[in-house]
């Protein structure tokens, strides 16, 4: 019997670093961002995302206007008001080299990316803990969004604004 109970001690002694181990990996994806590498074979049809990920093609449903000068305006959540203009590529998260930079303890370092294609801006969601929210629905691939959309970024919202 007291072998019995010595198993099963160290089974779950065995468990207890397992569950700590998968925690230490979360808080580290969190911290520092997934180093995914693309997969072999993958076509053409698959672009690879600022973080080394592959990520299908936009949503072609989402059309938005050809913005001259648009921006991100954080419109809910820390740093509301805050406004950084749609250039080149902008990446939203807490890090301290994220263009934008939210102060939103739900926010991946680097959660979203916004870049622009022949048609529209574009939002990517980087691999995020949380996920991205584009008009209330979490996006898995990149979305197309235009002038009033509000994409959500942790507990901050932020609309894509046109002058």
């Amino acid at each position: 019997m007291s072998v019995l109970i010595g198993v099963l001690k160290l089974a779950f002694l065995a468990l207890l670093w397992v569950f700590i181990a998968v925690i230490a990996g979360v808080i580290k994806t969190d911290l520092f961002g997934r180093a995914d590498k693309p997969k072999a074979g993958q076509d053409g049809a698959q672009k690879a995302t600022g973080q080394g990920g592959v990520v299908s093609q936009p949503n072609p449903k989402r059309r938005g206007r050809h913005p001259k000068q648009a921006q991100l305006v954080v419109v809910d959540g820390p740093g509301r008001g805050d406004a950084v203009p749609l250039r080149g590529e902008v990446v939203v998260g807490r890090a301290g080299d994220a263009t934008l930079d939210i102060n939103d303890d739900y926010a991946s370092g680097h959660h979203a990316r916004f870049y622009r294609d022949e048609e529209s801006w574009i939002v990517a969601d980087l691999n995020s803990t949380n996920g991205t929210i584009v008009n209330g629905l979490r996006i898995t691939r990149p979305t197309r969004v235009g002038d009033g959309d509000v994409v959500r970024v942790g507990r901050t919202s932020i609309s894509v604004e046109e002058p």
